[in-house]
C-alpha cells in the first residue's frame, strides 16, 4: 500500500489503512503460537493433537479471512483485478476456510471440550492438561 497513491499521496499514509493492515499483523501473530504448539502436539503426541489442531485451525483461518478481507478493502477495486494478485489470497482463504472441517465445526468442538464438566479450567491448567494427557 505505499506505492499506490491515492489524492496525491501515498495510500499507507492513511490512518484508517495502517489501523487494518495493524490489525491483520496482530492477528496473525497471535496465530503463531497455536501453530507452532498444534504442530509439536502432532509431531510428538499425535492422539491427543485433536484440541490443539482445532484451535490452530481456528485463529490461522481467522487471521487468514481477516488479512484477505482488509488487504482487498485498502486496494479498492483493484484488489479484484487481475493486476493484482489480492484475489488469489481472498479465494484460498474461502477455499482453506472450508477444508478440514469448517471454522464453525472446529469452534463448536473447542466449546465442548473447555465447558466440559470435567475440565480444568485456568492459566496452568487449560492446555497443560491436553499436553501431558
Amino acid at each position: 500500500t505505499g506505492e499506490r497513491a491515492q489524492f496525491g499521496k501515498a495510500i499507507g499514509v492513511n490512518q484508517a489503512l495502517k489501523h487494518h493492515m495493524a490489525d491483520c499483523a496482530v492477528k496473525s501473530e497471535f496465530a503463531k503460537a497455536p501453530l507452532y504448539r498444534a504442530a509439536y502436539t502432532v509431531s510428538t503426541r499425535p492422539e491427543h493433537a485433536d484440541f490443539a489442531v482445532s484451535h490452530a485451525k481456528v485463529v490461522a483461518g481467522e487471521a487468514a479471512l481477516l488479512a484477505a478481507k482488509n488487504s482487498i478493502q485498502s486496494h479498492g477495486a483493484m484488489g479484484y483485478t487481475w493486476e493484482c494478485d489480492l484475489h488469489i489470497w481472498m479465494k484460498r482463504s474461502w477455499a482453506l476456510d472450508k477444508f478440514w472441517g469448517h471454522a464453525g465445526f472446529h469452534k463448536n468442538r473447542l466449546h465442548h471440550w473447555l465447558l466440559k464438566p470435567t475440565a480444568k479450567i485456568g492459566a496452568d491448567k487449560t492446555f497443560g492438561e491436553q499436553l501431558s494427557a
